[in-house]
């Protein structure tokens, strides 16, 4: 079957406009470019659609300028959803009422910068001359936004990080990363929910946990999500302890 646009949106240069790219599956592209302001605008409208959309979704997706949406094929009538999109869509960039992410309050991530979970130290003493204590400093004096969750279940993207910090990904990706490792690549920042191989400069660690797959619903098991704002605040080696993290 050919992939066909949804024709109540067929001018992509237009945004946001909707496309259907598979049976069952329709993405919302809401720019060409990322802007930080995408994240809490793509938040919402998946906020609107979880409470408003029937059918509901069986899954949603949220990236830098887009959201997947996937339907079970017994529920997907192309042109009502699509028109309750559209509505979705208007309601999320015309309502001054319209609940945003970006009022929730900063989420705090705790971290310990220590010698031997920062794995990369060595690398950013000889291509930044920074020192663990400087790239602790640098790392915790930004607030980070999420703005996709992938390659993992409950991996978050978080930008943007210092210019000072970045670094790009390694040559050879390690075959395993701790779980709760702290990491860098380019201008982004993110923390391994478990254990997985990773080529991203490993700075830190943080004892919490940021995915409970047993959790009751889709939208607990993920401690972030895309909109979030983020602060890392640097711990002890005791404190990381004491919260249960491990060496």
């Amino acid at each position: 079957m050919p992939v066909n646009k949804c024709p109540t949106f067929s001018d992509p240069a237009l945004y946001p406009y909707i496309e259907r790219i598979g049976e069952c599956s329709l993405l919302i592209r809401f720019a060409e470019q990322i802007d930080s302001g995408l994240p809490s605008t793509i938040a919402a409208v998946v906020k609107y659609i979880q409470q408003h959309l029937a059918p509901k979704p069986i899954s949603s997706v949220p990236s830098y300028t887009s959201l997947l949406l996937e339907f079970a094929p017994l529920d997907f009538h192309i042109q009502d959803i699509t028109i309750q999109l559209q509505y979705a869509l208007h309601v999320s960039s015309s309502e001054p009422t319209f609940e945003r992410t970006h009022t929730a309050p900063v989420i705090e991530i705790p971290a310990y910068y220590g010698a031997e979970v920062a794995l990369d130290a060595k690398r950013y003493q000889q291509k930044k001359d920074l020192c663990l204590s400087q790239l602790q400093q640098i790392h915790t004096s930004v607030i980070y936004q999420v703005y996709a969750l992938g390659f993992s279940a409950g991996f978050a993207f978080m930008a943007d990080v210092p210019k000072a910090l970045q670094l790009p990904r390694l040559d050879s990706p390690r075959p395993s990363v701790a779980k709760g490792s702290i990491a860098i690549a380019g201008p982004q920042t993110a923390v391994y929910p478990a254990s997985s191989p990773g080529g991203w400069n490993i700075i830190g660690r943080t004892p919490l946990s940021l995915y409970e797959p047993n959790a009751k619903s889709e939208t607990s098991m993920t401690l972030l999500h895309p909109g979030d704002h983020v602060r890392f605040v640097a711990i002890t080696k005791r404190e990381y302890l004491d919260l249960g993290g491990q060496l």
